[in-house]
């Protein structure tokens, strides 16, 4: 009996302190043994696992298999700071926009390349000037623009117009960029919706932009250009959905499912051949792993981003990819084609995404292992952070942890991890009621005992 108590309030504690249970695990292996601190890249079997938005989930685990201080370091999303440069455009003349003229022959141009007139007309200088089509040089830099902006004068009007884009590097060639733009303002009870930008990608250096459509001139008093200062990041990673049934409270368009928790920061749509659909993008969060009772509200991502393909000689152009400029790691997603536009079948969701890195110390005793995949809250997250941002001050911006990467995955505790944690127990009430129960078989013990010695006496 004095036994099984000593034994009982030995494991009690060690049940208190056990570890949070991780779904998959994979082996690191550093590239030298004394750096301190070590940097490994996340893959894409590591988002898949990961449970929580912020991957507080991902960590590092000692050859004891306690938990070592690290930090996740998302990939930073393309650079938000936007360049602008206003551009030399000209009025094309009515024949040209409804005809599509070839322009070598209306154009005059100096030496450096520069469009200066166009059928005897100026650049324009100030003020307005009324045109159905127009005629844009980019510049010799042009391969650098990624939109075009477009101001135009028509207050009092509500604009809706579409347009063929259409680019050339000698004025003599011409090549469909996009076939269908829109230019859009539209008012209602003091609200506007606007949208005057035009994606460009490494587009040729003269650009003409044709009326899809009769009559309905606009005003323009400037056409500008604009590129992000900073490169992009590189090393761009795609995933693949197929449309999945529509939930009953999920609303009209096609639905997609993403399981895991890969920090999205583009969207792009693989559509059919010879087709232009302008979308809507929504996208929510929920549980990765089980059906939300009363799921989310969608969040509306992007509006009037127009998505095209068009084939033409065996040469396939498609319209760019959408930048969100900010990560987003929700599980669900929507297309929702504009009025008018809906196409005859669902297309396929592609989500670009630029992998992160873990950044942990070298604590405990190696071999290390990274975890992923747990649904428990009491995960603590380390301030590692700080401690990085001063190293680098220290020893310059370039400097990086050394190098540290995954081997091959393999289940740790599997889906039992993504499972709601249980209620906490309540230790100190188990163990005395523990105690009241082992107190009251001793006494029961020793009543026995004192009833097989009365039946063994002798009797008189």
């Amino acid at each position: 009996m004095r036994r099984l108590f000593a034994l009982l309030l030995t494991l009690l504690p060690l049940a208190a302190q056990a570890g949070e249970p991780y779904a998959r695990q994979w082996p690191l292996e550093l590239a030298r043994a004394d750096a301190g601190a070590y940097r490994v890249t996340l893959d894409a079997s590591v988002y898949r696992a990961a449970y929580w938005p912020d991957l507080r989930d991902v960590r590092v685990l000692d050859a004891q298999g306690r938990e070592v201080a690290s930090f996740v370091v998302p990939a930073q999303p393309p650079s938000t700071r936007v360049q602008t440069t206003i551009l030399r455009w000209f009025p094309l003349p009515t024949g040209a926009t409804t005809t599509g003229a070839d322009l070598s022959v209306l154009v005059r141009r100096d030496s450096g390349g520069a469009v200066v007139s166009v059928r005897g007309g100026t650049a324009p200088r100030a003020g307005a000037v009324v045109g159905t089509g127009w005629l844009v040089d980019l510049g010799a830099d042009s391969a650098r623009m990624r939109s075009l902006a477009l101001d135009w004068n028509n207050d009092a009007e509500s604009v809706d117009l579409g347009y063929r884009l259409e680019g050339s590097d000698d004025l003599r060639d011409w090549r469909i960029l996009d076939p269908q733009v829109r230019l859009v303002r539209l008012r209602n009870q003091g609200q506007e919706l606007r949208s005057n930008r035009i994606a460009l990608d490494s587009p040729p250096r003269y650009l003409r932009l044709l009326p899809l459509q009769e009559g309905g001139a606009l005003t323009v008093s400037e056409i500008r250009g604009e590129w992000r200062e900073a490169a992009e990041p590189v090393g761009w990673q795609w995933l693949e959905l197929s449309a999945t049934p529509a939930p009953a409270t999920a609303g009209t368009g096609f639905h997609y499912r993403l399981e895991g928790r890969y920090p999205v920061q583009r969207v792009d749509v693989a559509m059919p051949a010879n087709s232009s659909v302008r979308w809507s993008v929504f996208s929510r969060d929920g549980d990765a792993r089980k059906g939300d009772a009363s799921p989310p509200a969608w969040k509306l991502r992007a509006a009037g981003w127009n998505a095209w393909r068009l084939d033409d000689a065996g040469r396939t152009q498609t319209s760019p990819p959408l930048d969100l400029h900010y990560l987003i790691t929700d599980h669900d997603w929507r297309l929702q084609p504009d009025a008018g536009t809906t196409p005859t079948m669902a297309p396929t969701l592609r989500l670009g995404y630029v992998p992160g890195s873990l950044v942990f110390l070298d604590q405990g005793k190696p071999p290390y292992v990274l975890v992923a995949g747990s649904a428990s809250e009491d995960i603590a997250q380390d301030a590692v952070e700080s401690m990085l941002e001063a190293l680098r001050v220290r020893r310059g911006a370039q400097w990086v942890p050394a190098a540290a990467t995954l081997g091959a995955a393999s289940e740790r505790a599997g889906a039992a991890a993504y499972l709601p944690a249980s209620a906490p127990r309540d230790w100190k009430t188990l163990t005395l009621w523990s105690l009241l129960v082992l107190g009251a078989l001793v006494v029961v013990g020793f009543a026995f005992t004192l009833l097989r010695q009365r039946d063994g006496s002798p009797r008189d």
